[in-house]
Order: C-alpha cells, then sequence, then structure tokens
C-alpha cells in the first residue's frame, strides 16, 4: 500500500504541476551580474555544456529551443526533480557507503580469520577446553557472518528501493517535462496568433478613422446623417478597444511565456517567430504504423498497467481494459491525422487566396499613389489583404500545432487528455 500511495502522489503532481508555474510561483528579479542574461538561476543548468548555455541565453527565445529551456530552466520542472532526485541520489549514496563502508570490510576480515581458526581446530577434540573454544569460534563466526549478511541484504534493499524510486519516477519526470514543452509551444504559437490580430486591428482602426472622417465630411454637404457619423465612431472605439484587449492578452502571454522558460516576468527578451510548417513531416506520417509507437510510449497506458497489475480483476476483464485503452489511441491518434490533413488544405488555400488579395492590394496602393482612387478605397483593399494575410498565418500556426499535436502523441502524450494541464 505504501509503493502505491507514493505512485499515486507521484501521479498526482504531474496534474498540477503546469498550474503551480503559473498561478503560485514567484518570480525573483534577474541576475544579469555574471552572463549578463536575465534567465533566472533555478538549478538544472549546470549539467548543459557551454554551447548549449550561449544558445539559451542570448536573449532570443526561439520556438526550437524551447524544450531546452523548459528542461533546463523551466521552475516547476525544476522544483520536481528537487522533491524526486533527492531521494535517489541519497539511497544510492547510502547503498554506496555501507558497500564500501570500513565496519563491513572488518567484519569480512573478522570472517576469514575465524574461518581460519576453525580450520586448525578439532570439533571432536577430546580435550573440553578445545571443545569450548571451538564452540565458541564458531559461534562467532556464524555471528559475524549473519551481520555479514544483514549488511548485504540491507544495501541490496535499500539499492532495490531508490532504484524502484528512480523507475517510478523516470516516466513522471519525462511525461512532466513533454507536457510542460507542449504546453509552451501552445502558449508561443498563441501568442503569435494574437500579435497577427493585432494587426488586423490596427487596420481596421486604421480604416475605421477613414471612414470617420469620410462620414464627417459627408455629413457637411447633407450626403450622411449624424446616425452614420454615430456607426463610424462607433465603429473606431470597437477598434481600439480591442487592440487594448490584446495588448494585455499580449502582455500575459509574453510574461507567462518567459515564467515557463526561466526568465523574469519583467524580462526585455525577443520572441522569435514560429517556424513554417514542415510539409514534408505530413509525408512521413503513416498512423497505421506509427500506432506501435504511440502505444509503447503512451503514458497513460504505462499508468493503466501500473493500475492493473494491483487490480483483483480476472486476466480476461485486464486484457480487455487494456485493449479498449490502446482502441482509444489508436482512434485519437487517426484523428489527429485528419486535423492535418484538413490544416494543410486549409493552409494551402488561404495561401492562395492571400496571394491575389495581395496583388489587389499592390494594384490599389498604385492607384491611390497615382491620385485615382481615395484613402478609404485604398484603406479597404489594404485591410482584405490583411485579413487574408492573418488567415494564412493562422492557418499555418495551426497546422503547425496539429502536426505537434501527432508528434506529441508518438512520444505517448495525447494532448486531448493533457489540456487540464495547460496554463
Amino acid at each position: 500500500m505504501k509503493r502505491r500511495a507514493k505512485k499515486t502522489a507521484f501521479w498526482g503532481l504531474c496534474g498540477t504541476v503546469l498550474i503551480a508555474c503559473i498561478v503560485s510561483f514567484e518570480a525573483p528579479a534577474a541576475d544579469l551580474s555574471e552572463t549578463g542574461s536575465p534567465l533566472l538561476s533555478i538549478g538544472g543548468a549546470g549539467s548543459m555544456d557551454d554551447q548549449t548555455r550561449a544558445y539559451l541565453q542570448d536573449n532570443v527565445i526561439t520556438f526550437e529551443e524551447l524544450g531546452d529551456l523548459v528542461q533546463y530552466y523551466n521552475p516547476s520542472y525544476q522544483q520536481l526533480l528537487g522533491s524526486v532526485m533527492p531521494m535517489v541520489d541519497a539511497g544510492k549514496e547510502t547503498a554506496s557507503q555501507m558497500r564500501s563502508s570500513d565496519t563491513l570490510e572488518m567484519m569480512k576480515e573478522s570472517r576469514t580469520e575465524l574461518l581460519k581458526a576453525m580450520s586448525e581446530m578439532d570439533p571432536n577434540a577430546a580435550s573440553p577446553v578445545e571443545q569450548m573454544a571451538y564452540q565458541q569460534t564458531s559461534a562467532m563466526f556464524q555471528a559475524v557472518n549473519t551481520g555479514i549478511r544483514g549488511t548485504e541484504q540491507g544495501i541490496k534493499a535499500i539499492s532495490k528501493a531508490s532504484g524502484s524510486i528512480e523507475d517510478q519516477t523516470r516516466d513522471l519526470r519525462a511525461q512532466t517535462l513533454y507536457s510542460l514543452t507542449s504546453a509552451v509551444q501552445q502558449m508561443f504559437i498563441g501568442y503569435h496568433q494574437a500579435l497577427a490580430s493585432r494587426d488586423l486591428c490596427l487596420a481596421a482602426a486604421e480604416l475605421s478613422e477613414a471612414a470617420e472622417q469620410s462620414a464627417e465630411t459627408q455629413r457637411s454637404v447633407g450626403m450622411a446623417t449624424d446616425n452614420d457619423v454615430l456607426s463610424a465612431q462607433q465603429a473606431l472605439l470597437s477598434a481600439q478597444n480591442q487592440i487594448i484587449s490584446l495588448d494585455n492578452t499580449l502582455a500575459s502571454l509574453r510574461q507567462n511565456l518567459y515564467l515557463m522558460t526561466g526568465f523574469s516576468y519583467d524580462a526585455t527578451v525577443e520572441i522569435g517567430e514560429v517556424p513554417a510548417p514542415d510539409l514534408t513531416k505530413i509525408d512521413a506520417m503513416n498512423p497505421a504504423v506509427d500506432i506501435t509507437r504511440a502505444i509503447n510510449n503512451s503514458y497513460s497506458l504505462k499508468t493503466l498497467d501500473d493500475t492493473l497489475k494491483n487490480s483483483k480483476a480476472g486476466y480476461l476483464t485486464k486484457e480487455e481494459r487494456k485493449k479498449e485503452a490502446e482502441d482509444e489511441i489508436r482512434m485519437q491518434l487517426e484523428a489527429l491525422y485528419q486535423t492535418v490533413l484538413t490544416n494543410r488544405a486549409a493552409y494551402e488555400a488561404a495561401s492562395t487566396t492571400s496571394e491575389a488579395a495581395a496583388l489587389a492590394e499592390e494594384s490599389s496602393r498604385r492607384q491611390y499613389e497615382l491620385g485615382l482612387i481615395g484613402r478609404l478605397q485604398y484603406l479597404q483593399t489594404k485591410a482584405a489583404s490583411l485579413q487574408q494575410k492573418m488567415a494564412v498565418d493562422n492557418a499555418s500556426l495551426a497546422l503547425s500545432q496539429a502536426i505537434l499535436d501527432y508528434e506529441w502523441a508518438l512520444k505517448g502524450i495525447i494532448l486531448s487528455e493533457e489540456t487540464t494541464l495547460a496554463p
């Protein structure tokens, strides 16, 4: 029961580790004295080489380095390591000390000497004194030998216990690292989606301002009403409010990205772009083949296996539950693959439409510069082009996310199961 309770506690920690990062983590001030980097000195970064450290501390958060930033600097992951690894290390250290201790060596030397002494004695000697000496030597040998066996069994027990804890926490550490990394990747993509929306809102505000000025001009010559002007003013106010709202969203996402990658919340670090989706990865996907890898790596199945080992259910019932869980993963992987295909089609269609809109905007800009059309008409074309560009950006980000979801599934993380972990 104790072992089962420990495992339950470990897996329960994984379900709260992400939330704790955002809700309860209070970032200390950044230390720039040595490295010039605002990365926090949380721990876990000591094992990285100088090249990796320089790569992560260049004051630019790139999409490609998110996994390393989480592994070496994420406060929740470091907290997890700090809570479980000392137990493993302490067990190994204790076993090592016992194995190499002077006491154990002295006991083994004493056993050898006693055994040698017994070999020189006659247990059937006629002299009672010799018989008593042999019996006392034999009793001492048995006592020393029992002590050695007990010590060695203790060493084995401690080694086994620390190994068991290490095995129990290995999957937890990997799952937590994967879950944190996937959450940060989603947040990174979400940041750029909000950024694209802000660009469109800026264009909408510029268009609304021009429309308001046009409405006021038309009203002055009797070609528009007060309601027309009021409607244009409300559209402008709405666009401005959306910009303010998006600025707040971007600030929140930026701070959370900083915290989850080990920076102080008020750092001034550049956030890089999301790479264009790698279409060659899609061509390499094959759910019928990839399902084996997804099942072998599935953390939900590993948890189920642990549960079934302690279950009193019959063999057939256990096998049925495992098959149901594997079938569920198979359906989820196929659904993720279909999402990838759907998003690729949307991305390709949006790209084609955006190219046409960009050509229309360029033509409109030239006409505006030549005085053939007014500013309002040009801004309408510009806004339409930006809207199509945002559609491409969103389609690109959605496709990138879909590809990531599929790749995480192959690593054992089905994101539909992990949504409660996302901050």
